[in-house]
């Protein structure tokens, strides 16, 4: 079980996606942030059914998904199958995955030295071959594409470490 404040500091974590979900259905910025707010209420309010360590961001989707239905059905008469929300949902969901490794990278690499910094700098964001910059460092292109290597695993252990530490697994 999770505490109010837990779950309202997870609800603005999540802020940005909870609202793009709402924003997918819900043309009116009034009656999106009208939705997040609701969404957020309720969330605080059940927050004694939320387990630590099970997936949120599902957990909140799906107080979301009922106020979005609740809101489409009181405004417009609409009614959306299941099937339909699954798939956004499911849109979304890896969208969201793919936001919490990018911020996980950040943290990682904000961990490693200025120079491994350096170096993927210039393999990654310049474009350098492993040639160019072994001529940089005075390394032998070998000895470059090792470093890449032990790097490269590295930033994956980093991240595996990051994203288990996020999702309680």
């Amino acid at each position: 079980m999770s505490d109010p404040v837990t779950v309202s500091q997870q609800v603005l974590r999540h802020r940005h996606a909870l609202l793009a979900l709402i924003r997918s259905f819900i043309p009116d910025p009034h009656a999106v942030e009208d939705i997040f707010q609701e969404v957020s209420l309720v969330a605080i309010e059940k927050a004694a059914e939320f387990l630590d360590g099970t997936n949120f961001p599902a957990w909140a989707r799906a107080i979301a998904r009922f106020k979005i239905r609740e809101h489409l059905r009181a405004r417009r008469g609409v009614a959306l199958s299941d099937a339909f929300f699954d798939g956004m949902e499911s849109a979304f969901a890896q969208g969201e995955d793919l936001e919490e490794r990018k911020e996980a990278l950040r943290r990682c690499l904000g961990q490693l030295p200025e120079k491994s910094r350096q170096l993927l700098a210039w393999r990654y964001a310049d474009g350098l071959d492993p040639a160019g910059i072994a001529g940089r460092m005075r390394h032998t292109r070998t000895g470059v594409n090792s470093l890449l290597q032990r790097l490269r695993e590295s930033l994956r252990e980093c991240l595996d470490r990051q994203i288990a530490a996020e999702t309680g697994r």
